[in-house]
């Protein structure tokens, strides 16, 4: 391969030069021109820690970083097109560069939709429909520079040529177009010089997600992959949904490990669960409000946010107000009208809003309690206290009883888990505490994708660990890939 000069913008981690001149190594010649520079940066894969579906509740949070990143090159062109590379499917499938012309995605094209960008593409390049979405989105934005090099005469967009180089696993629910696209942003808006906040950065990385019904990102997923702090120390990241907010990161002790377990199935239709989960949650909160002014209180405590509910109110009094299922025209009749064109109410379609609030107000419960033993165990390490205190073992088997809660939750109420992930955590569970085994459940959207365990690495984890690894093949007929959460490398693609 031609060589080509690598602009890398980030700083704080010395030895990002030359992880992305081997990420980038042997791209062939024709691909990016050896006279101009080349924008490379690199984003990291994350886990649910847990909480992540209460965000649609306006809830609490919890993620972690994932030293597994997503990495692209990018360099502008002069000639109208743009040109997506992969790195995965030439190794796996030789695919080719897709090309495009750029005046398409330019703010003159018509509005970006999921149907605009589909005739741009063919079945099998749907991989790159977030990526022109998020392109789209950037330079139509209206701080976005409109002169300069990266224009034609015209003022159009010149073109540029994008390659993208990926180790976080598809459909492993870690977050890969996530990290992709968050590498992305910081490229353009480092190359632009276009001043967008971590904020800015993550509402049009969801925007650009949420354009695909297959396809799912929270915010807060992309501040995540923003923001994150390198490892070690571990950071857990605790985020307010209402509606987007990083409150801190919580340092971990070194023996407290957070695991994230690939069970290999795909997680597939991610857009419609939590559409579904998202639309019966919203008429739940409907409804209490609707009971509040009936009382008497023209301004309810919700502030529009389920997570402002208090778990202990909901369950003594409005509980089993809610219906256990409603058609949706009952409740346009009902509670009508309607006017959130994004989440439609349809008529002839029953929705589970008892099962939904009961998910969305537990799981911002077990978030938040999850977090505040986090922050205990840091505490007690930064003030010095033995990792072996029973009174911190205790705390430990708190959190991990949270996320057995959430496992419970995902299996039994929203049948969102699935047998590889069942057969795992029980597996895990079958050591426990006495092995240094907490807690474990399955991530995200459920469904597949990944398990995460909460471990204490000073006890017998690793070696429970390394018995699920090779008996999970056995069992399952998949493999099974570990990863440790805060482990180096998981910096986002900017710190604060």
């Amino acid at each position: 391969m031609t060589a080509w000069s690598i602009v890398c913008p980030m700083t704080g981690l010395m030895q990002l030069s030359e992880e992305m001149a081997r990420r980038f190594a042997g791209i062939p010649d024709g691909v990016l021109s050896p006279e101009l520079p080349v924008c490379c940066t690199s984003a990291p894969g994350h886990i649910d820690v847990l909480g992540g579906l209460a965000s649609e509740a306006g809830g609490v949070v919890a993620q972690m970083a994932l030293p597994r990143r997503a990495a692209v090159a990018l360099q502008w062109r002069s000639d109208g097109r743009v040109v997506l590379y992969s790195r995965r499917l030439l190794e796996r499938h030789h695919a080719a560069p897709l090309a495009f012309l750029a005046r398409q995605l330019d703010a003159s094209a018509e509005p970006l939709t999921a149907r605009s960008l589909a005739v741009m593409l063919e079945p099998q390049t749907v991989w790159a429909a977030p990526l022109l979405a998020l392109i789209a989105l950037m330079v139509r934005h209206p701080r976005c520079p409109a002169v300069g090099r990266h224009r034609q005469a015209d003022g159009s967009l010149g073109g540029l040529t994008v390659v993208v180089q990926s180790d976080v696993p598809m459909g492993a629910a870690q977050g890969s177009s996530t990290a992709l696209l968050a590498a992305l942003a910081q490229a353009i808006s480092l190359e632009l010089n276009f001043p967008l906040n971590l904020l800015d950065k993550a509402l049009l990385i969801n925007q650009a997600e949420s354009l695909f019904d297959l396809t799912y990102g929270s915010v807060v997923d992309a501040l995540t992959a923003l923001a994150a702090l390198d490892g070690p120390p571990a950071h857990l990241l605790r985020f307010s949904a209402q509606p987007h907010e990083l409150v801190g990161q919580i340092t971990l002790p070194p023996h407290v490990r957070i695991v994230a377990l690939d069970t290999g199935v795909h997680t597939t239709r991610r857009g419609e669960t939590v559409r579904a989960i998202r639309m019966a949650g919203a008429m739940g909160l409907r409804i209490i409000e609707t009971i509040y002014r009936d009382m008497g209180q023209t301004h309810t405590p919700l502030h529009g946010y389920l997570g402002n509910l208090a778990p202990s109110l909901y369950r003594r009094y409005f509980r089993t107000l809610l219906p256990r299922r409603m058609r949706g025209r009952d409740f346009l009749r009902s509670y009508g009208p309607w006017d959130n064109p994004d989440l439609p109410v349809h008529g002839e379609h029953f929705y589970r809003v008892r099962t939904a609030v009961d998910h969305l107000i537990a799981e911002h419960e077990h978030a938040e309690n999850f977090l505040q033993a986090m922050e205990e165990l840091s505490d007690a390490h930064r003030l010095g206290q033995a990792p072996g205190d029973p009174a911190l073992r205790l705390v430990l088997q708190r959190a991990g009883r949270l996320l057995l809660a959430s496992q419970h939750s995902y299996r039994l109420r929203l049948n969102l888990s699935c047998p590889q992930a069942d057969w795992m955590v029980d597996r895990l569970m079958e050591s426990g505490p006495a092995a240094g085994i907490y807690g474990a459940r399955i991530s995200q959207c459920g469904s597949g994708g990944s398990v995460v365990a909460l471990v204490d690495a000073a006890g017998r984890a690793a070696d429970v660990l390394l018995a699920v690894a090779r008996d999970y093949p056995h069992a399952t007929g998949l493999p099974l890939r570990i990863t440790a959460a805060g482990e180096p490398g998981c910096a986002g693609a900017a710190v604060i």
